[in-house]
């Protein structure tokens, strides 16, 4: 049986399913057994959703400016100014 100490390392593979059958097995039944770890992935899947949801927004152009960035192409990343 996994330990808590493991649960963070794995808990990202768990939530995208990505892990092996096996991993996502052991993490899901120490979940069952284990409220503290069943909380922190909780936290992590609300994170996650929180991230994804807020990458399909549109954001002002001038919040980029005011994290000092250039706004974004339409294919690429926002960027710090060249100086």
């Amino acid at each position: 049986m996994l330990k808590c100490r493991e649960i963070p390392d794995l808990a990202s593979d768990y939530i995208s399913r990505d892990g092996s059958k096996r991993t996502n097995l052991q993490v899901a039944l120490h979940l069952l057994a284990c409220s503290n770890c069943r909380t922190y992935v909780r936290g992590m899947r609300i994170a996650t959703r929180l991230a994804s949801t807020s990458l399909q927004n549109d954001v002002p152009g001038d919040l980029y400016e005011k994290l000092g960035l250039n706004a974004p192409d339409r294919d690429g990343p926002a960027e710090e100014p060249t100086r």
